[in-house]
């Protein structure tokens, strides 16, 4: 989401691909929390098919599911190709979750941005059997080189409300972020709700998808969007084969669509 600002505000400085934006600013919402151990409450509902469980279960396609990963479990990858992401489960109920675009600044030499981090935990709160409330916070630093800015830095914290299972569910997430830094610049808020969603048509496929829309004028015109797509998965793998579609893909300011690909591998 650091790297959303940045794009917002200089698009004309940045090289690097302009939807990158829209990216970094779900996986500014951590992504997936920690199962309850506590006896008050059941846990999650394993597949009624005999199906293995899924271990896409805390996400869409880019926002995040109150549904938990377990102690130990985890995974890593790229997420639209750009985007390096990881996340683990500490306890029941504790997760930390990390991004950045380290790898493809690398390899882009004439990237005006040259180191993007982003970190955070995620605590969860099982409501009922199929209702799952979760909170975190996260942080993040952009290192650029952009003429008279330098670092920028941001905050923020969020809340997750799913329903149903691994195998069918839908979550509201909200996450407010403040940045600052840039020289120049004072604190700015954000905030981009999304609403998304999964159904497991069979043992290794299903479709996803999600749409953001922000409440505050000039953030939705920029980086409102809405994802659509299929995911194919084993045990310890997933791909996501996706439509994104937004104002701020491409050069042009108009609605356009483009194709994309995340592959993650799962442990645990």
């Amino acid at each position: 989401m650091v790297v959303a600002y940045a794009v917002h505000h200089h698009e004309g400085d940045v090289t690097m691909p302009r939807f990158i934006c829209l990216f970094m600013l779900c996986l500014a919402l951590p992504v997936s929390s920690a199962r309850a151990g506590e006896p008050v409450t059941e846990p999650p509902e394993a597949s009624s098919q005999g199906w293995f469980e899924n271990p896409t279960r805390s996400r869409s396609i880019f926002s995040p599911s109150a549904l938990p990963l377990h102690a130990g479990e985890g995974f890593i990858g790229q997420q639209a190709i750009f985007i390096t992401t990881a996340e683990v489960g500490l306890s029941e109920r504790l997760s930390l979750n990390a991004a950045s675009i380290l790898p493809v600044t690398l390899i882009a030499s004439d990237s005006k941005i040259h180191f993007t981090l982003m970190a955070g935990f995620k605590w969860t709160l099982p409501l009922t059997e199929r209702l799952h409330l979760a909170f975190g916070a996260q942080g993040g630093i952009v290192n650029s080189d952009l003429p008279g800015k330098g670092d920028l830095r941001g905050v923020a914290a969020s809340g997750i409300l799913t329903y149903g299972t691994g195998d069918g569910h839908v979550s509201l997430a909200v996450q407010p972020l403040i940045t600052w830094g840039w020289k120049g610049d004072s604190a700015r808020p954000m905030v981009m709700p999304t609403l998304g969603g999964f159904v497991r048509l069979g043992e290794h496929w299903g479709l996803a998808g999600e749409a953001g829309l922000s409440p505050i004028a000039g953030v939705s015109d920029r980086f409102a969007f809405t994802t659509a797509g299929g995911r194919v998965m084993g045990r310890h793998w997933s791909l996501d084969l996706w439509l994104l579609a937004g104002k701020e893909l491409r050069a042009n300011k108009e609605v356009s669509v483009i194709p994309g690909a995340s592959l993650l591998f799962h442990w645990g």
